[in-house]
C-alpha cells in the first residue's frame, strides 16, 4: 500500500491497522503525525526511521514483531525501562489477536475516552499510566480506567 492509498482510507479500525508501526507504535495517533509519514510508509532517511525494530524486521521480511519468533527481544522501544509497557502490551495483543482486533480496540478505547496520545510532547497517554503488559491488555479488551 503506497501512502497516498493509505490517506484515502476513511475505515478508523482500517487506518489505524494500517498505520501500525512494526515496534507497536500507531503512528495515525501520534503526535508527530503532521511532520511524519509513520513507520510503514517513510524512507529510511526520514524523520525517526532508525529504530532497530523497523530494521529487524524489514531484515527478517516480516510485518512486525507480532510475527517475530524473538519477541520481546528487549531492545530499543521494547526496552521497557526507557519507553515502559506499552508497545509490548500492543505486540504482544497484535500476536495474540490480530493487527484488526488491537485497531479495533484501540478505536473503541478512543471513543470512550481512553486515550493515545494526551500529551504529544512526551508522547504519553492513557495506556503508558499501566505498570504491566497485562495491564495494558485489560484496559484494551475492557476499556476502563
Amino acid at each position: 500500500m503506497t501512502y497516498d492509498e493509505y490517506l484515502k482510507i476513511t475505515d478508523k479500525v482500517l487506518k489505524i491497522e494500517k498505520s501500525i508501526a512494526p515496534c507497536g507504535l500507531v503512528c495515525e495517533l501520534c503526535g508527530e503525525r503532521s511532520h511524519c509519514k509513520g513507520c510503514n510508509f517513510s524512507r529510511d532517511d526520514e524523520h525517526g526511521c532508525s529504530c532497530f525494530q523497523r530494521k529487524c524486521s524489514r531484515s527478517k521480511g516480516i510485518k512486525g514483531c507480532w510475527e517475530c519468533d524473538n519477541f520481546s527481544c528487549g531492545k530499543d522501544m521494547h526496552n521497557t525501562d526507557e519507553h515502559g509497557v506499552r508497545l509490548v502490551a500492543f505486540v504482544r495483543y497484535a500476536r495474540d489477536n490480530g493487527l484488526h482486533r488491537l485497531a479495533d480496540r484501540i478505536v473503541r478505547n478512543e471513543e470512550n475516552g481512553i486515550i493515545y496520545h494526551r500529551d504529544h510532547v512526551n508522547h504519553k497517554g492513557d495506556y503508558d499510566n499501566c505498570i504491566s503488559v497485562n495491564e495494558v491488555i485489560e484496559l484494551l479488551e475492557k476499556g476502563k480506567k
